[in-house]
């Protein structure tokens, strides 16, 4: 009775050591890792690169804009395409982002942008404002877009 008494005990302290990690939303890494991706999909964008935009997307994400959502990366890469093969290039200038970690391995992104688009024929549109949400999950260790959210204001 005593040894179990002393395994129960034992038990119970090792268990109360085992606390995770804090927890620290302003995590310089993780904001780092994130940005750094966030700025390779503002560069693909620019350069009308659906792969670079959409090279950390999770398989199953998920985008809306307007009245629109598309399911899946292979849906969102084909859409991507088709409206990209008609520019030569997109023009964005970040007004302001903020990066927010909700728990160790969830971040949200909101951006606010303003941009113009250059289609074949040289034909440039006005600036238009771009509101944008990205959540990203970090699955295995790499950080992915769940969920993409676009508004356009004109």
């Amino acid at each position: 009775m005593h040894r179990r008494a002393i395994i129960a005990i034992a038990g119970a302290v090792l268990l109360a050591s085992c606390k995770p990690a804090p927890f620290d939303p302003q995590d310089p890494v993780a904001i780092a890792a994130i940005d750094s991706i966030v700025q390779s999909m503002m560069a693909g964008s620019r350069d009308v690169d659906a792969a670079q935009v959409l090279g950390a997307a999770a398989p199953d994400v998920t985008f809306i804009t307007g009245d629109v959502m598309l399911t899946g990366l292979e849906t969102l890469r084909s859409r991507f395409d088709e409206t990209y093969a008609g520019l030569v290039r997109q023009e964005q200038t970040q007004v302001e982002n903020r990066i927010r970690l909700v728990s160790p391995d969830v971040a949200l992104v909101t951006a606010i942008a303003e941009g113009t688009y250059t289609d074949k024929a040289g034909w440039t549109s006005d600036t238009v404002g771009i509101g944008t949400t990205l959540v990203f999950v970090r699955e295995a260790g790499q950080w992915r877009v769940r969920h993409a959210h676009q508004s356009i204001a004109y």
